[in-house]
């Protein structure tokens, strides 16, 4: 029974590594300007845009992210490989890029005159500049989803904590990746107790820190200690160590863990998944990122195979109807429901979908109509093996 139950998870595996292989082009990268009002001068942007986004209508969530032009190459390489086996969304990455000679102005807090800030500077004033001019031109200019996240690391994860305190309704995810929380004496940790307190913060935030200084490591458990005091249902935390990796190592491995914090339970389990089974999850899926997510054609056969080879009849039909009715151009659709009535010896529902396939398919060359007939000669005793 062992045996037979990983041969055919390696035969879904299969189906599936075939259709990321088969969509495996790479996605385009451009860079622009934003005249800044704000800034006062014109910035540059990185945008990397999602495999298959120019062939596509699709909509997508977008993921911003400080010094854009050192960690953005990585994070949508993350980002695609996470998205082609299914383990997260496609994402827009927009690499925001802060030169070296402005970074530590425009990432961190200014600092307190007697126990005021010095109105709009520093971080706000570049969280201000993200808000009112970044956001709106990259909605502009390309197909965006209303779910947006902000990612950042050392000043850029103090930067990106600073915003979800005082932006907490702007981003949907934060990741701030070893944080400089130190700065200003701890500035940054008094403002997240004051709104964790409030119950102010949304959203889901992953934190994380590497083998560094006492000063990055207290500052950081200091946070993650505030985050255990004032529990919320509406801020869902996540925070790591990587005692393996140093302050500028750890990126890479916070890009990929912060990713899958924002997008809980994405994965589909490695088992048998029904309709009502791949429909929870993807109805999940939709609530998240605020669209609606329909199951693949490819992945609904895949599914429905594995309910075949397990002789599972009505939740392999049932899986296989709903593709075809959902997807009545599809020739894919029509065969696997074809094959599997014959599998069960169900002879007249198996002409049924015959007649359906050749009535709803737009198209038909005389090939296929004879290949959808030529099934009843050869696979109906071939099925009988199984």
């Amino acid at each position: 029974m062992k045996k037979i139950t990983v041969s055919l998870i390696a035969v879904l595996m299969c189906i599936i590594h075939l259709s990321v292989f088969a969509s495996s082009n790479v996605g385009k990268i451009e860079e622009t300007t934003v005249n800044s009002q704000i800034l006062g001068e014109k910035r540059q942007l990185i945008v990397y845009l999602p495999a298959g986004y120019a062939e596509s209508k699709q909509k997508f969530p977008v993921l911003y992210i400080t010094d854009g032009d050192i960690q953005g190459g990585h994070t949508a390489g993350t980002v695609d490989y996470l998205s082609k086996f299914d383990l997260a969304p496609g994402m827009i990455v927009v690499g925001i890029v802060n030169p070296g000679n402005k970074r530590n102005e425009e990432l961190t807090l200014a600092k307190k005159n007697n126990g005021q800030s010095e109105g709009l500077a520093g971080a706000d004033r570049f969280l201000s500049y993200i808000e009112e001019e970044v956001i709106p031109f990259i909605k502009s200019r390309y197909r965006t989803l209303d779910y947006q996240a902000l990612s950042g690391a050392s000043h850029g994860g103090q930067f990106a904590i600073n915003a979800l305190i005082k932006r907490p309704n702007l981003f949907d995810g934060v990741i701030a990746i070893s944080p400089s929380l130190y700065w200003n004496d701890n500035q940054v940790i008094d403002l997240a107790e004051e709104a964790m307190k409030k119950q102010a913060l949304h959203g889901r935030l992953f934190i994380s820190i590497a083998n560094e200084e006492p000063t990055m490591t207290d500052a950081f458990q200091k946070l993650v200690e505030l985050t255990k005091k004032y529990p919320s249902s509406k801020l869902s935390v996540s925070s790591k160590t990587f005692s393996d990796e140093s302050h500028n190592s750890t990126t890479l491995l916070g890009q990929y863990h912060g990713l899958k914090h924002l997008f809980p339970n994405w994965v589909i389990p490695d088992a048998p998944q029904t309709l009502a089974d791949l429909q929870a999850i993807f109805s999940a899926r939709s609530k998240l990122i605020g669209t609606t997510m329909l199951i693949p054609e490819d992945r609904a056969n895949g599914y429905g195979q594995w309910l075949q080879y397990l002789n599972r009849q009505d939740d392999a039909l049932e899986l296989f109807t709903w593709n075809r009715t959902t997807y009545p151009q599809s020739l894919n659709a029509h065969i696997a429901l074809i094959k599997a009535c014959l599998h069960f010896n169900l002879t007249d529902a198996a002409k049924s979908a015959l007649e359906d396939a050749i009535k709803s398919t737009n198209g038909l060359s005389s090939e296929q109509k004879g290949q959808l007939e030529n099934l009843f000669g050869t696979l109906k005793t071939a099925n009988k093996r199984f």
